[in-house]
């Protein structure tokens, strides 16, 4: 019975979702990161989010007075494990926004973080959370 429970306590805990996208990254300089699903219990990290539009803008990603969203300057999708990168310059100051995709209008951007890149690279992961806003996180 003991080594049943042993044996089943290793699996479940070799089955959450990793959180080391280091070995996809392919740029020297700009930002990346991972985009996880809603995980509610303390510690738990979300399945991850793949297949979601990520973009960087150069300005606010969301329509004001009315008007029209700006395109964003760079724009992906999330892979494996969630992980997402734009080459960018050191020094850039623009928002990073994730959004999802609708059949009548495209991509609707749903929330956004500002960011300033360093020199070098920076990571900023996404969780979702209640609401559309979920919790950005920057990890490097």
């Amino acid at each position: 019975m003991r080594r049943t429970f042993s044996a089943l306590l290793l699996f479940c805990l070799g089955c959450g979702t990793s959180t080391d996208v280091e070995s996809q990254v392919t740029i020297t300089q700009g930002l990346y990161g991972q985009l996880t699903q809603r995980c509610d219990p303390m510690g738990c990290v979300g399945a991850p989010r793949e297949g979601a539009p990520v973009g960087w803008f150069d300005r606010v990603p969301f329509a004001t007075d009315g008007g029209m969203n700006p395109a964003p300057v760079l724009e992906g999708v999330s892979g494996k494990n969630g992980f997402y990168q734009f080459a960018l310059d050191s020094n850039v100051r623009g928002f990073l926004a994730i959004g999802e995709l609708r059949a009548t209008n495209g991509v609707q951007y749903f929330t956004a973080t500002a960011l300033v890149i360093p020199h070098g690279l920076a990571r900023v992961d996404w969780h979702a959370g209640p609401g559309n806003d979920g919790t950005w996180t920057d990890v490097r």
